[in-house]
């Protein structure tokens, strides 16, 4: 006969959710904003102390945006989950280091209140806030951000182009349409790498340090490693195929723009990008196609910015053709996906 056993006192009863984590909105933003410290250190290193004062101005920016936004539409103040201090960070690491102060401001206003806030706040905006401001700002204001420099050290002004060289991005001499590098047109690959005499927007400089923070983010579980690593590996071979596997230039490819930035700070995005397994392997996918796309066909270099959007757009579509089969069943679940809604019908 089993021996009866006394749970009396021994079982709790109470609500859901019994299982919680100490994964937060806030502590996930941290992560990331740690991760950026090392694009924000090389930044400072190439650029010089302005880069601090740029990023100053675009988080305070960003926050002062959506307190004053949320407190005069009568919403709850969410500052706390330190989303928009993310935000304003990568504003002001998607700019050059000439970007005059009002830029700086509009992006990051614009990033908060438009595309954030207007789109639904944290968790419901289609569109990744950091890089659609990038792209609007670089689409509205051009003359000010074609205004690349050299990197003028630690020491160096460089701030509105004094005592800078001024200088063309090397995606200037290898896009549209081209299939072969220039000789001596752009940097070798250890200067591209590192990020030395490199001109551009201040924290996509450094692929060390970048490559730095998207290590950080993978072994903190933050990100999906495959959404960076198929996003580059897929405009990699895209070109290879479109150069006839010039592995040069393949890798000034890889190595120039805001591929590694993009694909580590902003395809990653959680509100914005794909939910599913499959649905994140298609994203990924999809942005380095038109990214690869957008440089062998356009006279516009880059083309990260306008990839994500577009994959971004296209997510709750890819989504809901793949949602993960529930076992037993052989078709998968009818799910349409509204980022707008708290559920999903």
């Amino acid at each position: 006969m089993a021996q009866a056993i006394d749970v009396q006192g021994k079982l709790r009863v109470g609500p859901s959710p019994h299982i919680r984590s100490k994964r937060t909105s806030a502590w996930v933003m941290d992560q990331v904003i740690i991760a950026m410290i090392p694009p924000v250190i090389a930044a400072t290193y190439f650029f010089g102390w302005w880069v601090l004062g740029m990023i100053i101005i675009s988080t305070t920016t960003a926050v002062a945006s959506e307190y004053l936004y949320q407190k005069l539409t009568y919403k709850p103040t969410t500052i706390h989950d330190h989303s928009a201090a993310l935000t304003g960070m990568l504003i002001g690491l998607s700019l050059p280091v000439t970007a005059p102060i009002w830029m700086i401001v509009f992006g990051s206003v614009f990033a908060i209140v438009i595309v954030k806030q207007l789109g639904g706040g944290i968790g419901r905006n289609y569109f990744n806030p950091a890089v659609a401001a990038r792209v609007v700002t670089k689409a509205f204001f051009t003359p000010w951000l074609a205004n690349w420099v050299l990197p003028g050290g630690l020491f160096g002004s460089g701030y509105r182009g004094v005592d800078a060289v001024a200088t063309a991005t090397p995606l200037e001499f290898i896009g549209d349409g081209m299939r072969v590098v220039p000789e001596g047109a752009v940097p070798d690959f250890f200067e591209l790498f590192m990020g030395f005499n490199l001109g551009g927007n201040i924290g996509e400089t450094s692929k060390l340090a970048i490559l730095i923070g998207m290590l950080y983010l993978i072994f903190r579980r933050v990100i999906n490693p495959k959404i960076p690593i198929l996003f580059i590996v897929t405009t990699f071979v895209t070109m290879g195929l479109w150069s006839s596997f010039n592995f040069e230039f393949m890798m000034t490819h890889a190595l120039t723009g805001t591929l590694f930035f993009g694909a580590t700070y902003m395809a990653t995005d959680y509100s914005s990008g794909s939910l599913t397994p499959e649905g994140k392997t298609v994203f990924a996918i999809g942005c380095g196609l038109l990214t690869a796309f957008f440089r062998i066909t356009l006279d516009h270099p880059g083309g990260v910015g306008y990839s994500i959007l577009i994959m971004n757009a296209l997510a709750p579509f890819i989504d809901s053709k793949l949602m993960p089969r529930i076992y037993g069943h052989k078709s998968r679940p009818q799910t349409k996906f509204n980022r707008q809604s708290t559920h999903h019908i």
